[in-house]
């Protein structure tokens, strides 16, 4: 065999050159395979990301509601002292918002992280965080208006209709905010579950 590669060396050069280029089309066949067009993706993503969306934001509206009427007589005080506040019971108000925010946080993560598993595409975990910050806003708002509920704060001065219109355009603005927030926490816990899945390592 020696004695033929060096009788004839340019058939062994071609020889070699063919087999490596062989070998490196069976390579790239190998690397096509993952391509992200040719990844099956999920059915029905887009429902998943909506239950999810919606059983997260319901759950991340109820928990501040009942964190509130577990420390009722907290709120209840604070209505009473009004601007008399004390150091202690405002920072006990404010630690207690604290950690509903923080829950909130962490379920926009989580339904983020589910719907990353289950449906894959990270577009569709932000629908749903966006939702869940939508539904989380709605749900502490809401409850302001109803009578007697704790932190209820009352007017004592009739608004204007250039208060009532500020006010309106508040409330969008913090729904939106919400909204963002809870879309880009999502993004975070999607990107999470599908960092190393074949669709995205390309």
């Amino acid at each position: 065999m020696q004695d033929s590669e060096e009788d004839y060396p340019e058939q062994s050069i071609r020889f070699r050159r063919a087999q490596r280029s062989t070998d490196d089309d069976s390579l790239a066949a190998d690397d096509s395979e993952y391509t992200p067009e040719e990844v099956q993706l999920p059915s029905h993503g887009l429902l998943y990301a909506l239950s999810a969306g919606v059983l997260g934001g319901l759950l991340a509206a109820a928990i501040p509601i009942a964190i509130t009427l577990m420390n009722a007589s907290l709120y209840y005080e604070a209505s009473r002292q009004a601007d008399k506040m004390s150091y202690n019971l405002a920072e006990t108000l404010t630690g207690l918002a604290c950690l509903s925010s923080l829950i909130d946080l962490i379920l926009s993560f989580a339904v983020g992280y589910i719907v990353g598993r289950i449906a894959v595409r990270r577009k569709l975990g932000i629908l749903a965080g966006a939702l869940v910050g939508a539904i989380t806003y709605l749900g502490n708002t809401i409850p302001l208006y109803l009578p007697n509920y704790p932190g209820k704060i009352v007017s004592t001065t009739s608004p204007s209709s250039g208060n009532i219109f500020a006010g309106i355009l508040t409330i969008i603005f913090i729904f939106l905010i919400y909204s963002a927030i809870g879309a880009l926490m999502a993004l975070w816990g999607a990107w999470t579950a599908t960092r190393k899945h074949p669709y995205y390592q390309r």
